[in-house]
């Protein structure tokens, strides 16, 4: 794919370069204001005939802007032959329900087995251009072992598109978790039908692989609603304000219920030993993204995608039933 060249006849009043690009070519690049910055600081940005390479240049009525565009990057990822469920894929993007055990993208130790290497087996590697070659496409991460909704970007533009929504906090998602609870323990979940934990969340001081609760993180907020009450646990949706790493399943735990068969959370031995089994056979925590709905960057059609429960999900819940 070569350069495309943009030119812009700006009217106006005195403004910002980089933001009188955004503005013109929102509706047909869908660019973000990091892209347009780099394209600018490389030199690829003319106003008047002359290269300008500082983003908060200011531009006054009647400039002649240029703009060349760069080619989008080609993926190095090697194809992953692997089956995936799609509920909607057009030219610019791919809703799919993702299975448990392959993770979004590569990562330390795996470089193949990935939501990201499917995608380009998929798509292949001429027609999927993004703008980050090690994670084509990916625009929000599901953890490994998590299922449920994810959509993936077939192009920068439409990447950043969608990733300004999911910065905007426009997206919705939910989630049903299976948390912890007992018969006589009295736990915010079992004492009110819904609620919100607001906790920021940072690395853990000595284990960086997990998350947790800390003065000095990131803001976070998770709704939660229940769904189905059992001795032993209770279904909950979750919808996310804010979208962290492991945000629910710390957030459940910071409140006593933790998300059952959470292997990074929680203290599950005081379980009756036939839903510690159930848990075992699970294999992985009990949480699924059940529902996504977003803006269409292209048509602006308001989307929205559910994905059932995984059969092994639906097991571990009938466990649970079975011990009332």
């Amino acid at each position: 794919m070569g350069a495309k060249v943009h030119v812009i006849q700006y009217h106006g009043v005195e403004a910002r370069l980089d933001k009188i690009i955004v503005d013109d070519l929102a509706a047909t690049l869908l660019c973000s204001r990091s892209q347009v910055e780099r394209w600018i600081e490389d030199g690829a940005v003319s106003v008047n005939g002359k290269v300008v390479i500082k983003p908060a240049f200011k531009v006054g009525d009647g400039a002649r802007i240029e703009v060349v565009a760069p080619s989008e990057d080609k993926t190095h990822l090697k194809p992953l032959d692997f089956p995936l469920e799609i509920f909607f894929e057009d030219a610019h993007l791919i809703v799919l329900n993702k299975p448990a055990g392959i993770s979004m993208h590569p990562g330390a130790g795996n470089a193949t087995y990935t939501i990201a290497n499917a995608v380009v087996h998929h798509v292949g590697k001429k027609q999927l251009s993004v703008g980050e070659s090690d994670r084509p496409g990916i625009v929000h991460r599901l953890d490994k072992d998590t299922t449920g909704v994810v959509v993936v970007a077939k192009s920068t533009p439409v990447h950043a598109a969608l990733s300004r929504q999911f910065a905007e906090r426009s997206v919705g998602r939910s989630y049903l978790a299976l948390v912890y609870s007992t018969p006589r323990a009295v736990r915010p979940i079992q004492t009110n039908d819904e609620g919100e934990v607001s906790a920021p969340l940072g690395r853990h001081p000595t284990n960086r692989k997990i998350m947790a609760i800390s003065e000095h993180g990131r803001p976070a907020t998770t709704l939660w609603r229940v769904r189905e009450r059992f001795p032993h646990g209770t279904l909950l949706e979750c919808t996310l304000k804010t979208g962290r790493t492991h945000q629910i399943r710390v957030h459940m735990n910071s409140i006593g219920s933790p998300v059952i068969g959470d292997p990074a959370y929680g203290d599950f031995s005081n379980l009756p030993k036939p839903l510690r089994d159930a848990a075992g056979l699970l294999g992985r925590q009990a949480l699924h993204a059940a529902t996504l709905s977003f803006t269409h960057p292209i048509t602006k059609e308001c989307l929205s995608f559910s994905a059932p429960l995984p059969q092994d999900f639906e097991r571990l819940l009938a466990a649970f039933r079975g011990d009332q």
